[in-house]
């Protein structure tokens, strides 16, 4: 099952820029699971928005007189003015009005969270200092450089939001797949080229796949994230085991 990653936020903050300039009339802040601040975030009712934001997977509405951060989860979709920016995604979120966690009524619109299993999370924003670099970034290895730490398999290295922002289980498996590189080794045991070799992967493969239409669109693609499946670069049966707490899917043979 995948969820929203770093490139389906940056499409939600693409379709939230619609509502740059647009003064906020109405919260709905009723679901406290979902939503925390909520009497802070009522309180920004007449602000107006001038800017939104993203880092890694969390994006940030800006209003005028304070910010209000969005995680969406494992199933989390934006919807505004009626549309979300991804009609389907793997993980199957809906955009049933029943399952509408958080939203801002503005004086021509509206911007939505749906989100059928609550593990969204709204609330004012918070310094988001301690995250990595974001991924989708240029220059990655070099800014990434100092937080990469001694030990740890690779897999849970890019894992870590607080080494590089944004990226998931399943952007992890596709970049690790197209750097031949098994997602259990330690990375104290890669060269540097290798290492440098992941970071060029990931450079190439998230605007790759942003352009394709989600994480979910790489060469290991959701369907493949079955067992029996074969590696798509060389035929060979996929291994599947939990790495870093994770379901993750390589190739034994050109994965090393």
């Amino acid at each position: 099952m995948g969820v929203p990653e770093i490139l389906e936020v940056e499409m939600y903050r693409r379709a939230a820029e619609l509502v740059v300039g647009r003064r906020a009339r109405s919260f709905q802040t009723n679901d406290v699971i979902v939503v925390k601040d909520g009497l802070q975030i009522q309180s920004l009712v007449g602000s107006r928005v001038h800017e939104v934001s993203r880092l890694g997977k969390l994006m940030t509405i800006h209003f005028d007189d304070g910010s209000i951060d969005l995680h969406f989860g494992m199933a989390g979709r934006i919807i505004v003015d009626g549309r979300s920016p991804i009609d389907e995604l793997v993980y199957g979120a809906s955009s049933n009005d029943r399952w509408i966690r958080f939203s801002i009524e503005f004086e021509d619109g509206f911007l939505a969270i749906t989100d059928p299993r609550r593990f969204s999370r709204v609330g004012m924003f918070q310094n988001a200092n301690a995250l990595g670099p974001d991924a989708l970034g240029t220059d990655l290895l070099k800014r990434v450089r100092p937080r990469l730490p001694v030990r740890g398999t690779i897999k849970g290295v890019l894992l870590n939001q607080y080494v590089v922002a944004g990226l998931g289980n399943m952007l992890v498996d596709e970049i690790l797949s197209r750097s031949a590189i098994d997602p259990r080794r330690d990375i104290s045991t890669l060269s540097a080229p290798s290492i440098r070799k992941v970071f060029q992967e990931i450079e190439a493969v998230l605007p790759e796949l942003l352009k394709r239409g989600g994480s979910h669109m790489g060469d290991l693609a959701a369907e493949l994230r079955v067992p029996g499946s074969r590696c798509p670069y060389d035929g060979h049966e996929l291994s599947r085991g939990t790495i870093a707490g994770r379901t993750t899917y390589w190739c034994p043979r050109h994965q090393k």
